[in-house]
């Protein structure tokens, strides 16, 4: 299947000479001319990548960026823009674009990196599908999956934002006898509630105001494969009981029509609130959680599994590198202690952010807490508490000592004092020793 690529660009003619294009090198392209009209066709429709201008009426590029963002789409963003100053170049890598081109475009260059994105992206994917772990519970949590895979049974995964819900359900779909048809994700945080039932459902022709012309819904498009319903806890109770009655009776109607549709769709669903508790507050149906709760994966916050923290972000380390052609090493010791002392309240996402921003300021061969932005840093050296002492002791005579010691090595001092390189500059420059 070919890769899909948004195009969202207020001047129509770049759209359609760009989506040309792209539809010339195998891609599917699609365009939008503003930036509220791109958000409601990813709300709709998946898309492998997206390219966005900057300067656009309405909504300009950073505010569309932080925009998906916000809607935790992992999707790569590339920005292009007449404007390209220092300034915007790096404040667009700020908000998340992984590259910056400057109009008019140099095709050659934008078509390599695409190329390269995605098969980053794919490789990634597949990687992603063994689960990199050095914890026990998530190593029984993936024997519980291997099980349940090949089975058509539902599935509930329940866990903190961030903590890899998604991930699992990936998984058990790509182990299963479906995995070659459809995988359906739902985000039911994100479609507004009096569109949810038009989305699983589809409707037809006037079964409401903006209901303009037929459309399938997700359970057709899911159809012999899986459906997966993001933070289902948010579904309102009457759509709750419309879909207890399409995994009970395995059929449904669309929207505005009485003709009865017959499906074949394995229900994975996701959580990071407490439905037992929901279901005592009246705000989730106990006998629809039961229908789903057939298998139960609970996956621990990061601040519990502490050993997967390191070997998480060396891969995303990695990972990054290709995406950004880095080549740092692996982390420097300070910022490996600090990960570690850190409690990571955004789980594996944050810890993946967090490297993502390092490596792209990242100008050593080791990563240090020095490339984190400076509120962060101060709040990784806040919580883990030595951090900041240890600097504030390396005075002019310790420096001094470490230099003779090592004769006169910078990096081999650095080393004896427990500080990285840069650190120990800085530290120097501030001391005048340089």
């Amino acid at each position: 299947m070919p890769h899909s690529i948004l195009i969202v660009d207020d001047e129509k003619h770049m759209c359609i000479s760009l989506s040309k294009l792209l539809s010339l090198h195998g891609f599917t392209a699609s365009y939008e001319t503003d930036a509220l009209s791109a958000m409601a066709i990813l709300r709709k429709q998946h898309f492998d990548l997206v390219i966005t201008d900057l300067k656009m009426p309405g909504m300009d590029g950073l505010g569309f960026i932080d925009k998906v963002k916000s809607m935790k789409l992992p999707i790569p963003i590339i920005m292009i823009s007449g404007y390209a100053s220092i300034e915007n170049v790096v404040e667009a890598m700020r908000c998340g674009a992984i590259n910056f081109y400057s109009k008019p475009v140099n095709t050659a260059s934008l078509l390599e990196e695409i190329k390269k994105v995605l098969s980053i992206k794919r490789n990634s994917l597949q990687k992603e599908l063994s689960i990199i772990t050095a914890n026990s519970k998530i190593n029984e949590l993936l024997l519980m999956a291997g099980k349940a895979g090949p089975t058509d049974a539902p599935v509930i995964i329940s866990g903190e934002s961030g903590t890899g819900k998604e991930l699992f359900a990936a998984h058990i779909h790509n182990m299963s006898k479906r995995k070659e048809k459809p995988y359906i994700k739902i985000n039911c945080a994100a479609i507004p509630e009096n569109l949810l039932e038009s989305e699983l459902f589809g409707h037809v022709k006037g079964a409401f105001t903006d209901a303009r012309e037929n459309r399938m819904g997700k359970f057709a498009a899911a159809e012999g494969g899986t459906i997966f319903f993001d933070e289902i806890g948010e579904m309102r109770l009457d759509t709750q009981v419309k879909l207890l009655r399409v995994i009970q009776e395995k059929e449904y109607e669309q929207v505005g029509s009485d003709k009865i549709r017959h499906m074949d769709i394995r229900f994975i669903a996701a959580t990071n609130k407490n439905l037992p508790a929901l279901i005592k507050q009246g705000k989730f149906r106990e006998d629809l959680y039961y229908r789903l709760n057939v298998v139960n994966i609970e996956i621990p916050p990061l601040r519990d599994r502490k050993d997967d923290v390191l070997p998480l972000a060396r891969h995303f380390l990695n990972e990054m590198n290709l995406l950004y052609n880095k080549h740092i090493l692996d982390l420097a010791d300070e910022a490996a202690s600090a990960f570690l002392k850190h409690d990571w309240p955004g789980n594996v996402r944050e810890l993946k952010n967090t490297i993502e921003r390092a490596v792209i300021f990242c100008e050593n061969e080791k990563l240090g807490i020095e490339a984190l932005p400076e509120t962060y840093r101060n709040r990784i050296e806040h919580e883990t508490g030595h951090l900041r002492n240890v600097y504030d002791k390396v005075t002019r005579e310790v420096i001094l000592e470490a230099l003779e010691k090592t004769n006169g090595s910078k990096q081999k001092a650095a080393e004896l004092l427990n500080i990285n390189r840069k650190t120990l500059y800085n530290k120097m420059k501030l001391l005048d020793l340089l």
